[in-house]
């Protein structure tokens, strides 16, 4: 389970712009500028009015001193938007053995380096053939289905050919979406947002990559993994 440090603030917002800033609402009608940690497009996720979550940061160096970690949708579901979450919470549930695919493996190894790319996790254990774990953070939807990406992705593109290049050495290779949006049921890649990035999905599961998906409860001091969910290839 990742613990935010403190309860998150619930406010409104006004709109987001230059990417890494929103202004919203709090509370106490005070208008404020928040961080925005997402660099995608988030799409469904930052209507003008709509509610969110932010935490708040007690270091005083910092120039905003609140971040938005949630979104919500049409139907009051929680979205998290802060991407750098997600890896946090998949660390945690790999120390709490909730990934059952990978629940053999006692030594988690964050941010290894293959090749030009870095990997979120290496995972090992004596008995078995060193695996590398690849995590993407799941906002976009359309009613229950869950998507990924929100936006073509470069990136993704290439952690998708390190992985395959990975399987091929005799390596386990997998690819985690980890769904920190509530009300999913189903999940698929966007292949009509990043075609190219769907080929290359494709690709890595042909060479041995193995997908997996996992859907989150989130609630305002803490997100933990709770359910799997059906991937649609």
């Amino acid at each position: 389970m990742f613990s935010f440090s403190s309860a998150l603030t619930r406010a409104i917002l006004i709109k987001r712009y230059k990417r890494f800033l929103a202004d919203v609402i709090l509370p106490c009608g005070e208008t404020v500028t928040v961080h925005c940690p997402n660099t995608g497009a988030m799409t469904g996720c930052r209507d003008p009015n709509s509610v969110v979550y932010i935490s708040q940061s007690n270091n005083p160096k910092r120039k905003y001193k609140y971040t938005w970690e949630y979104a919500t949708d049409s139907n009051n579901n929680k979205i998290c938007i802060n991407t750098n979450n997600a890896n946090k919470v998949i660390k945690s549930a790999l120390a709490d053995n909730k990934i059952t695919e990978v629940s053999q493996y006692d030594i988690v190894i964050p941010e290894q380096k293959v090749g030009k790319s870095r990997i979120d996790f290496l995972l090992q254990e004596n008995s078995h053939s060193d695996c590398y774990l690849e995590v993407k953070s799941a906002t976009l939807a359309k009613d229950a289905l869950g998507m990924f990406p929100d936006t073509v992705t470069k990136r993704g593109l290439k952690h998708c050919y390190e992985l395959s290049a990975l399987s091929q050495r005799g390596f386990h290779a997998k690819l985690l979406f980890c769904v920190m949006r509530e009300g999913i049921t189903q999940f698929k890649i966007a292949d009509s947002i990043d075609p190219d990035y769907a080929k290359a999905v494709e690709q890595a599961v042909e060479n041995g990559v193995e997908l997996l998906c996992y859907g989150c409860e989130l609630s305002l001091t803490n997100i933990s993994v709770s359910h799997k969910i059906p991937i649609i290839l």
